[in-house]
C-alpha cells in the first residue's frame, strides 16, 4: 500500500477506494474515480508496482476492492493510518 501511494501519488482515500478494475495493466495506468473535487483522474502505473500488485492479488485474492478488510469491503482508514505510522516510525520520520 505504501509503495503504491508513493509511486502513484495517491491520497489515502484514493488508495482505499481503488477497485480491482481500476488497474489497467495493458495501458499501465490506474483510473482514480471520484478523487478530490469529485473528479476522475488517471495516474501512471510502474512496472515494479504492477509486479507487486500481481503477487499481492495471487496471495490475497481480493474480490472487489484492491485492498480489502478482513470482512470484505474496503480496507479501513484507521488500519491504513496504523500501517503508515509504523512505516514512518521505522524510517525515523
Amino acid at each position: 500500500m505504501i509503495r503504491l501511494i508513493y509511486s502513484a501519488g495517491l491520497r489515502r482515500s484514493e488508495l482505499l477506494n481503488l477497485k480491482i478494475n481500476a488497474i489497467d495493466s495493458a495501458s499501465m495506468i490506474i483510473r482514480i474515480e471520484q478523487a478530490k473535487g469529485q473528479k476522475d483522474r488517471i495516474v501512471p502505473l510502474s512496472v515494479t508496482i504492477l509486479n507487486l500488485l500481481r503477487t499481492y492479488y495471487i496471495e490475497y485474492k481480493p474480490k472487489e476492492y484492491l485492498f480489502e478488510g478482513q470482512r470484505g469491503g474496503s480496507y479501513s482508514e484507521r488500519s491504513l493510518a496504523v500501517v503508515l505510522k509504523k512505516a514512518c516510525t521505522k524510517a525515523g520520520i
